[in-house]
């Protein structure tokens, strides 16, 4: 007997200027064209209700290896939830860490209180001990603040001890650092690079007198140019590394997207070290926020669009574009029961944006002997996702394998329903430029002789 195939309730599709079609699975995250001559037929196979018949052609293969067509009888929902559920594996482990809550910008946009100093020696030690605790295959470590590099020494400490501890485990290690950039310079650069903190992520908000008003040090004065310097010293090495190029956008600065994304043209295209990503301002619980103007609604979605093919167009890459696409790509770190935020003083929180600010955000401490106590009824408010209920609309969304209603869950705290991720909400526009995206990545890195050689 034949088999019969059916489309996957989880495909996006959208067409290219020259007609072919581009297609989406958000349950296996596969992206994938079809050239203009086989678009209707392949476009006619996925409309509802439409049963293909075995054998299958060469192109209807293809559509059920990328999963876009199944076979008929397929639990969809059951293979999506088990991906799902192994974010709670006890082998992998993400600990987003503030060295210090002290910070030498002030930025407008700030929320953050800067209560804390520097991260005490025993609780340095504390988390290298909480780590070696466990079994792992995989440890993910990211430098917050604050400013982590205020307390250069407590990342290169510990982060030197975690290296070597992976290495000599056999375990998967991926380092960090959220920086305002300011003392990313030669030195530490070096030395950060050589304990494995190769990624970093630096703010740079448009051009010179748009980044100096925006982020201004605390004593007033600017800071793009040493940023700049810092980053053309990183493009000058030979080293392996990536640096994310964070452009925090509003009503303003969009009208000057073209020349900013020229500027970063100039300074970092042909180098795949080096990518983009854009965000919209917000008003995040700051003193300033009465006065910020942000975009809102379409409108920051448009920009966020905007930005990105702007810096495709550069030939600059996107650090999240193709992984919002893949299965549980738009789930927040603060959904992850394997993910903890350890400030400065070993609280445990699960939101960098909440931090101090709510109680059901301090969800546990981090003690010196390298144990950590836990409150699991707050850690459910932010596990455990409500918007998978029956009934609720993502059990039905198309969208739901990238993020299960956990894009965001301190909207699902706030607000009565769930927030949908940028990505779905720009996924006709979104398709097309991971095309050129896909084709970016391709390229080999930039590469020069090390300065420091």
């Amino acid at each position: 007997m034949d088999s019969r195939y059916v489309p996957s309730s989880h495909t996006s599709m959208a067409f290219e200027a020259d007609g072919s079609l581009i297609l989406h699975s958000a349950r296996t995250g596969a992206v994938g064209m079809v050239e203009q001559s086989q678009a209707d037929e392949a476009r006619r196979a996925l409309l509802p209700n439409t049963v293909t018949m075995g054998p299958l052609s060469e192109l209807m293969t293809d559509l059920v290896k990328g999963g876009y067509l199944v076979p008929e009888g397929t639990d969809e929902k059951l293979l999506a939830h088990n991906r799902f559920i192994t974010r709670y594996s006890s082998r992998s482990l993400s600990l987003i860490v503030m060295p210090t809550e002290q910070c030498n910008f002030r930025c407008t946009y700030c929320y953050e209180k800067f209560l804390r100093g520097e991260m005490s020696p025993e609780l340095q030690q504390a988390i290298v001990d909480f780590v070696q605790s466990h079994e792992l295959d995989q440890l993910t470590v990211s430098w917050f603040g604050g400013e982590p590099l205020l307390a250069s020494g407590v990342v290169l400490n510990v982060t030197e001890a975690l290296y070597n501890h992976c290495r000599a485990a056999g375990i998967s290690f991926v380092c960090m650092s959220t920086t305002n950039g300011w003392h990313l310079e030669p030195d530490l650069a070096e030395k950060l690079i050589s304990v494995g903190a190769t990624r970093f992520q630096v703010t740079i908000d448009g051009l010179q007198h748009a980044h100096d008003e925006r982020r201004k040090a605390a004593d007033g004065s600017g800071t793009f140019q040493k940023i700049i310097d810092n980053l053309r010293y990183l493009k000058s090495t030979s080293h392996d590394f990536h640096v994310t190029l964070r452009h925090n956008f509003d009503p303003e600065s969009l009208r000057e997207a073209e020349d900013f994304v020229e500027f970063l043209k100039t300074e970092f295209s042909g180098d795949n070290r080096f990518v983009t990503h854009f965000h919209p301002i917000g008003k995040w619980g700051g003193p300033n926020d009465e006065v910020l103007d942000v975009c809102e609604g379409r409108d920051k979605i448009s920009g966020w669009s905007h930005l990105r093919a702007l810096s495709l167009k550069a030939g600059i890459g996107s650090n999240t574009a193709l992984q919002a696409l893949q299965p549980n790509g738009n789930i927040c770190y603060a959904a992850n029961p394997r993910s903890f935020v350890i400030g400065s003083d070993g609280r445990v929180y699960k939101c960098t944006v909440e931090l101090d600010s709510m109680d059901r955000n301090i969800v546990g401490q981090l003690h010196p002997d390298g144990t950590m106590s836990l409150d699991w009824s707050k850690m459910a408010l932010w596990c455990e996702t409500n918007g998978m209920e029956e009934g609720r609309k993502c059990t039905s969304c198309y969208f739901s394998p990238t993020c299960h209603g956990a894009w965001c869950p301190k909207e699902w705290l706030d607000e009565n329903d769930c927030a949908c991720p940028p990505t779905k909400q720009t996924i006709r526009e979104t398709l097309p430029l991971i095309q050129i995206e896909s084709r970016l990545a391709r390229k080999p890195a930039h590469s020069v002789q090390s300065c420091a050689d």
